[in-house]
């Protein structure tokens, strides 16, 4: 069994992942880190099932599950699995799916997510209250201020202190980036946790990392760690950009990068939003490989620009919930509903029905749908 995944984020990873562990000889092209790579810390992996459920019909979650228990059943599978695989590479993550935490960032507020880098895990913010906190400052680097992230930390009830350090054999001018790998200096303090700015290696016990902007280097560790893990899993990694595919009727046989044409017998598309290049957008959202049809709610872009235009205008959430619509079995229909290639699987952020920014489950819907897309082209058949 031949699957080809295009797309080197996140759920192109999984996908190729799942598959391989099916027995599928696998090839993933990617052309550059998905935005995946982007990531600053904090994973959301599901709001509220129930409400996802009964309220949301397009949502990927509600298209792939009539039932919100099954749907949960599976989601603590695939993160259970995605921990454990990425441990197995190096890189620890903690949480859990269906528990929340709050986490300190390094502009003095908190994010929340549900898995986050070991190393991050430590800094959950109800675990803090009633400890003494110290926040470190590294002298020479001046887009991080230690006394600006405790005051908006003490704001939160939390008791935080700032304490300064010098490093040495940094260059003039160094930023945050300028920290990456290096070994944690020693900090004098008698607070009972420290915070550390992100991307020193190797913590000391009772101190954890604050969540970064991205890129960052939580984001750039965990693009590592899944190349590691795709490595691990025999998949085939073809470094190039998919200019377009053969195919036979309804079926797609190949597709085509520059100087080579691989066939398959099945194929996912998890080539991402518009920061990977999945959808473009110039006056209507599409999806440039292979014309698939886009949707916004229901409704094919084309009948919806006119209310999708308005709401654009008022606010960008309408372009975030752009994208492919699915069938139950993660085929992408077409603008009547109908599987647009017998053996095309999409997963990720191509998708739409949700808002993958700021819909609580910016992480769970690609690593879901990577893992549901790699079963399905891992038991087509030719």
């Amino acid at each position: 069994m031949q699957v080809v995944v295009v797309g080197g984020g996140l759920a192109g990873c999984w996908a190729a992942v799942t598959a391989a562990e099916q027995g599928a000889q696998v090839t993933l092209v990617s052309r550059a880190p998905g935005a995946t790579a982007l990531y600053a810390g904090a994973m959301e992996i599901a709001p509220d099932l129930e409400e996802v459920m009964m309220t949301e019909p397009y949502h990927p979650y509600r298209r792939l599950y009539r039932d919100h228990l099954r749907l949960a059943a599976d989601l603590e599978t695939v993160t259970q699995e995605f921990k454990a695989r990425l441990g197995r590479v190096g890189f620890r993550l903690a949480g859990a799916w269906n528990r929340e935490g709050r986490f300190p960032d390094l502009y003095g507020g908190v994010r929340r997510g549900q898995l986050v880098p070991a190393s991050v895990e430590p800094g959950e913010v109800d675990g803090l209250r009633g400890k003494r906190v110290a926040v470190v400052g590294v002298e020479g680097i001046g887009e991080y201020d230690a006394e600006a992230i405790a005051a908006g930390l003490n704001e939160l009830g939390l008791k935080v202190s700032p304490v300064s350090v010098q490093l040495k054999e940094l260059p003039a001018g160094a930023a945050l980036a300028d920290l990456y790998d290096r070994l944690p200096p020693a900090v004098r303090t008698t607070a009972e946790v420290v915070a550390y700015p992100p991307g020193f290696a190797s913590l000391p016990d009772k101190a954890f990392e604050l969540l970064a902007a991205p890129p960052s280097p939580h984001g750039w560790r965990l693009h590592k760690a899944l190349e590691k893990a795709v490595d691990a899993a025999g998949v085939d990694v073809v470094r190039a950009e998919v200019t377009g595919f053969e195919r036979d009727g309804g079926r797609l046989t190949a597709a085509l990068v520059t100087g080579r044409r691989l066939a398959a017998s099945a194929f996912v598309l998890a080539s991402g939003r518009f920061i990977g290049g999945g959808l473009q957008k110039a006056r209507l959202v599409s999806e440039p490989l292979l014309d698939l049809a886009v949707y916004y709610q229901g409704e094919t872009i084309q009948a919806a620009y006119p209310r999708v235009r308005h709401l654009e205008y008022v606010n960008p959430e309408a372009a975030f919930r752009t994208g492919l619509l699915t069938d139950a079995e993660c085929r992408p229909v077409d603008d009547l509903g109908r599987p647009a290639f017998e053996n095309l699987y999409a997963a990720g952020s191509v998708l739409g029905g949700y808002d993958y920014g700021g819909g609580g489950c910016g992480f769970g819907v690609p690593l879901l749908t990577g893992r549901l897309a790699g079963l399905q082209a891992a038991a087509k058949r030719a």
